[in-house]
């Protein structure tokens, strides 16, 4: 099974009791470490609490979900620090505590802590990748700016497209539209250095 740092919850679970009952290898990156189980309690005016009641483990009694204990922010900033030390691309730059260790039916050793890791390492490859590239992506600048563009060109759109279809057949990513990302990436870019710096 192929998985990356992008893997999350029902993937992980998946790829978790594969590995641990010696079904399959695991492939990739350690994933992403999301395993809450999450209870939606509907409110008045149709917003929603979700309350988190459970978390998933995987069958050998590994966590899947990773720790808030250092804070929302460190949380946050999870993908961004395997990035900065870098986990996506070498494996030796992972260190797990033996507290951490578990193992398979087959008794092959695998760890806890969040996320699975894989039982083969392949690091991100740097011909296919920058750090701004990955800088924007792990950002979630291409969502917000995708969802902005819909919200600003909604009528046009389905003006143009009479569903998803014919979006998909038809939508072209031109020179403008490409422009606008940049556009707005930069500016996204720089508000966050802002922000950074004024934390310090």
């Amino acid at each position: 099974m192929l998985v990356d740092e992008s893997s999350a919850s029902a993937s992980e679970i998946v790829s978790g009791a594969i590995q641990d009952w010696d079904r399959g290898l695991v492939i990739g990156r350690r994933t992403f470490a999301k395993g809450l189980v999450q209870k939606p309690y509907p409110l008045p005016d149709g917003s929603a609490v979700r309350l988190t009641i459970a978390r998933y483990h995987t069958p050998s009694g590994r966590c899947i979900q990773k720790s808030y204990e250092a804070g929302d922010e460190n949380y946050e900033l999870d993908l961004s620090k395997r990035f900065e030390h870098g986990e996506l691309y070498h494996a030796d730059s992972i260190a797990f505590n033996d507290s951490l260790k578990y193992e398979t039916n087959g008794g092959r050793v695998v760890y806890g802590g969040g996320g699975i890791m894989p039982d083969i390492f392949v690091g991100l490859d740097t011909s296919l990748s920058s750090r701004y590239y990955d800088e924007i992506r792990r950002s979630g600048t291409m969502n917000d700016f995708t969802l902005t563009y819909v919200d600003e060109n909604r009528a046009s759109l389905k003006a143009q497209y009479k569903d998803v279809y014919a979006f998909k057949k038809g939508f072209v990513i031109s020179n403008d539209f490409v422009n606008k990302f940049v556009e707005y990436a930069e500016k996204k870019r720089n508000q966050e250095k802002r922000r950074r710096f004024k934390n310090i």
